[in-house]
């Protein structure tokens, strides 16, 4: 479309008001109030950010990756939402974005004629895109006419950047779509389409915006996770230039404390390190102190030496601050009057107010803010604290205001308010179990159970939090997951307390916890933490089950630590470690306190990349512990070692379960290992499983006609042929267990069913991805029928596709069959039909899956034979592309089955689709979980489920609609 003249003339000059802007004035960015020069040129201060892209975590290498992101069809994706805590260097990298626009320094910006960076801080949910370009960007005197800019905006989306910094400051709290402005309208896509559209947020206000009113798929999830470690080190030592010393103190007072580590990612905040480690050369250990700290510095450096005035200031400004937090409108732009005048002058002398001329709607005023945001929150916490004291009535009518709007929106607040104050602490340790018990755990996806201890972490408390907080988090099993450092700081530290503060009265918390499960990403671990853990282990003198998995940076120090706290602990039957890759070869500073756990029944070390020389030093230590039975050393290589230890495995004669799966053994290993075990009168289980076993020599050294007590067997990608499964078959002919798993075994099943159908004692067989096709199907099933005592079978990641009439009559015979596994076998729907019906007849079958296999729209020729499945509890039909037609047959069908508890219909594309299905879904009434996981359902869809399943979710049902 050609455009009218005047509107490219429009953006013709707009263009350059707006380059010239990012050039010159915004180009100088401000940095914190205790720098002498506190504004700087965007090039010298700028450190490239970590970006992180959506759930998979894949890093970016700038920011040009955002605006080249595609969906699978090859479109652009046009919205990008950035996320980052406080201080992480939002703003900055949307200053950089502008002015790389301004220079022509970034070829991906060169296809944008205009770029609009606007402060969300000074919009309103009404907001107008070109009001808002003339309020904040553009000269009061500019001679462009709106009208005609708007025309060009409007005809040529695809030429428009908007950058909107703060989503979290935006002035509405309550949004309502029918009030939108264009700048909303945009976010939602109901106008200029086509334009592309950057907006950051701390994480606390996502769920605000990608939500039904605003920002929906398809969109690009960033998260600014500010300075790397290496980014730190940069920074610091440019820093101190002159003064290595001090640079390397202070790296390594941060490097000793996971709280310093996380907060020195937020460029802002590893400044005031730097100023205040310049001036004492010390930190202080929570954010509320750093924060208390540095504006104690601000006020000395601006004369201001009275520490008492100095906090009557802040807690003054506190006042204004508070109630701009709590308003409707969430303000945090005030007028002169607001406050008091002496206290603004000494505010804005020392530099934690700031005060300018704004323009809106073509009236000017002076508008006073606080430096950032986290300014505001921390004199606001400062005047809450004020007033538990003051005000005791007024405090807890406030703290209820805030917990009721929403305790995650005032994180920061709350974190403050605790800072260094037992008392505040206290009162909001009690109001966080009043209002959020129920919430409160240790569980990654607690987050108000991750804030609580956030808060309590920031009191530095001496004192236990009430009876009844503690009951919350302390339980029988302890379960640490996926947690960042952040909140893996806060639990240790609460779980610490806990332990010093009982010590002297028996534990009385800790001593119940009877299983620890810990699965942190070891890159979240800092000096120090393991140590600390290990006291805290100390006080769990009833643990049975101790489980580190995929975790630990464990050196040989800190695995003796451990030990030596778990060498007191009567009761422990379980110690797993796995991929802990720095214990090879350090096994002699912490086997010996092994031999100490006298009730040891199992124990796993596995990935730990342990030697031959570990091992026989661990092996040596478990001889004499009377109920051993589970060895598991997975993945530690071990290849030709085995003689150096084998010796020992013969003297643990309660020995019943073996693990030597992927540990690089080559035949003679395998040897040793046959002969080793072969007179264990109690080995009943061996998994030599990622071992290149093919060929009868192999087999045979393993001696397998030896090993008479053995019923399970581990084969799981071992090369194996048809002849080797032969053999296995004809040697163990008390098996209970097989896994064949991952063996190419395609067109061999002839070979070997004959004797597969001795096993008269088999239980469970599995057969996942041996690329079996129809007729070895057909051979499998038919001696397989049998087997009286099969219960469970694996035949998942075969392509078995069209095949299914040939084998499924067979599958009448299995009556013994509880679970069946036909994952990602390629069926169709008149596969689906063939397999449903034979099931039928099964009286015992619990547990089917049929997940991943592409059945979209069949369902109405199978789902009435569902009905007949009358002892199923378990069906997961997730990745299958069913449809809301499909879903709503398969519930018809699934309501005579009296049994059924779980549900997983995960990944299936059911957008829009809920009115259809979710009244025959109520109907399920034994239903105790429906995984609804990444069914790209809209806000209209969960409204219509959580309508429809109100009363299943009283009686109990866990619905899962999470969205990845």
């Amino acid at each position: 479309m050609k455009l009218d003249s005047s509107a490219q003339d429009a953006a013709d000059f707009c263009e350059g008001e707006l380059k010239s802007y990012y050039r010159r004035k915004g180009s100088f960015v401000k940095l914190i109030p205790w720098v002498g020069d506190d504004r700087k040129h965007i090039k010298k201060i700028y450190t490239k950010l970590q970006l992180i892209l959506g759930k998979d975590r894949v890093k970016l290498a700038s920011y040009d990756d955002i605006l080249q992101r595609e969906t699978e069809e090859g479109d652009l994706i046009l919205i990008a939402v950035l996320t980052g805590l406080a201080g992480r260097g939002k703003t900055t990298l949307f200053n950089k974005i502008a002015y790389d626009w301004a220079v022509g320094s970034s070829r991906v910006l060169r296809k944008y004629k205009l770029v609009f960076l606007l402060k969300m801080h000074a919009l309103e949910q009404s907001s107008d895109l070109v009001d808002a370009v003339f309020d904040q960007l553009l000269a009061k005197d500019v001679s462009i006419e709106r009208g005609a800019l708007d025309m060009f905006i409007k005809n040529s989306p695809g030429k428009v950047l908007v950058l909107l910094d703060g989503f979290d400051e935006l002035m509405t709290t309550t949004l309502c779509d029918s009030s939108f402005g264009s700048i909303l309208e945009i976010l939602n896509g109901k106008k200029l389409r086509g334009c592309t559209v950057l907006v950051s947020t701390r994480p606390s206000h996502v769920d605000r915006l990608v939500s039904e009113k605003l920002v929906q798929d398809p969109f690009t999830h960033v998260e600014v996770m500010g300075f790397s470690w290496k980014n730190v080190i940069e920074y610091v030592n440019n820093f101190f230039v002159g003064e290595p010393d001090k640079a390397k103190g202070l790296l390594e007072k941060i490097r000793s404390s996971g709280l310093l580590i996380d907060l020195a990612a937020s460029p802002m905040l590893l400044l005031v390190m730097c100023v205040l480690w310049q001036e004492k050369c010390t930190l202080p250990e929570t954010m509320s102190l750093l924060y208390h700290d540095g504006f104690s510095y601000i006020f000395r450096r601006k004369g201001l030496d009275s520490q008492d005035e100095a906090a009557k200031v802040v807690i003054e400004i506190g006042k204004v601050a508070l109630h701009g937090l709590l308003s409707p409108d969430q303000s945090l732009s005030f007028k002169e009057s607001d406050f008091e005048p002496s206290v603004l002058e000494l505010a804005l002398k020392a530099g934690i107010l700031t005060s300018q001329r704004v323009r809106k709607r073509l009236q000017s005023h002076n508008s006073v803010q606080f430096f950032h945001k986290t300014f505001q929150e921390f004199s606001a916490a400062a005047y809450l604290q004020s007033l538990l004291e003051a005000d005791p009535e007024e405090f807890q009518k406030i703290l209820n205001e805030i917990m009721s709007k929403g305790a995650k929106r005032f994180e920061y607040l709350l974190r403050f308010c605790c800072g260094d104050n037992k008392a505040c602490t206290y009162e909001i340790m009690k109001v966080f179990q009043v209002r959020c018990g129920e919430e409160l755990s240790f569980k990654s996806s607690s987050q108000m159970g991750q804030l609580a201890l956030h808060c309590f972490f920031e009191g530095q408390s001496k004192h236990l939090p009430p009876e009844e907080f503690i009951h919350s988090f302390i339980t029988d099993e302890i379960s640490i997951r996926d947690l960042d450092r952040d909140n893996l700081n806060s639990v240790i530290h609460f779980l610490k307390c806990v332990a010093e503060q009982t010590k002297n009265s028996g534990n009385t918390y800790l001593a119940k916890v009877k299983k620890l499960f810990v699965n942190v990403d070891r890159w979240i671990w800092f000096i120090g933490m393991i140590e600390e853990l290990a006291v805290t282990m100390c006080a769990m003198t009833n643990l049975n089950a101790v489980h580190f998995l995929f975790c630990l940076p464990l050196t040989g120090s800190n695995m003796a630590d451990i030990a030596k706290s778990l060498k007191d602990l009567t009761n422990l039957h379980e110690f797993y470690i796995h991929c802990s890759d720095n214990l090879g070869g350090t096994a002699a500073l912490w086997c010996m306190h092994l031999k100490q756990l006298k009730s040891l029944k199992k124990l796993h070390l596995s990935a730990c990349s342990l030697n031959g020389q570990d091992i026989t030093l661990i092996a040596e230590s478990l001889i004499d512990l009377p109920n051993f039975s589970e060895l598991t050393l997975f993945s530690n290589n071990l290849g030709g070692t085995v003689a150096s230890w084998c010796m020992h495995l013969k003297q643990m004669r309660t020995l019943t379960n073996l693990d030597l799966s992927n540990c690089s053994l080559n035949r003679q290993d395998i040897k040793h290992v046959g002969e080793s075990v072969r007179d264990l009168p109690n080995l009943v289980e061996l998994n030599v499983s990622y071992h290149g076993l093919s060929g009868r020599a192999a087999l045979r050294y393993m001696q397998l006609k030896q090993l008479k007590t053995l019923t399970k067997l581990g084969l799981y990608k071992c090369s194996l042929n048809g002849q080797d499964i032969k053999h296995i078959a004809e040697s163990l002919p008390n098996l209970v267990e097989l896994d064949l798993s991952d063996n190419e075994l395609c067109g061999t099943a002839t070979l070997w069913c004959a004797q597969l159908k001795q096993l008269k004692t088999l239980t469970k067989l599995g057969l996942r991805r041996c690329s079996l096709n129809g007729q070895d199907m057909k051979d499998i099933a038919d001696s397989l029928r049998e087997l009286p005592n099969l219960g469970e079978l694996d035949l998942s990641v075969n392509h078995l596709g069209g095949t299914a009439a040939l084998w499924c009559m067979h599958l009448k015979q299995f009556k013994s069959l509880r679970k069946l596994v036909l994952n990602g076998c390629s069926l169709n729907g008149q596969d689906m039909k063939h397999v449903a019906e034979s099931l039928g007849d099964l009286p015992n079958l619990v547990d089917l899956d049929l997940s991943w296999n592409t059945l979209s729209g069949t369902a109405a020729l199978w789902h009435k034979h569902l009905n007949q499945l009358k002892s199923l509890t378990e069906l997961d039909l997730g990745g299958c592309s069913l449809n809301g037609q499909d879903i709503k047959h398969v519930a018809e069908s699934l309501v005579d089955l009296p049994s059924l508890g779980h549900l997983s219909l995960y990944q299936n594309d059911l957008r829009g689709t809920a009115a259809l299905w979710c009244m025959e879904v109520k109907q399920l009434l034994h239903l105790q979980r429906l995984n609804l996981r990444i069914c790209s359902l809209t806000e209209d869809d969960k409204n219509h489920i959580d309508e429809s399943l109100s009363d299943l979710r009283k009686n109990g049902l866990d619905l899962d609609m999470e969205i990845q």
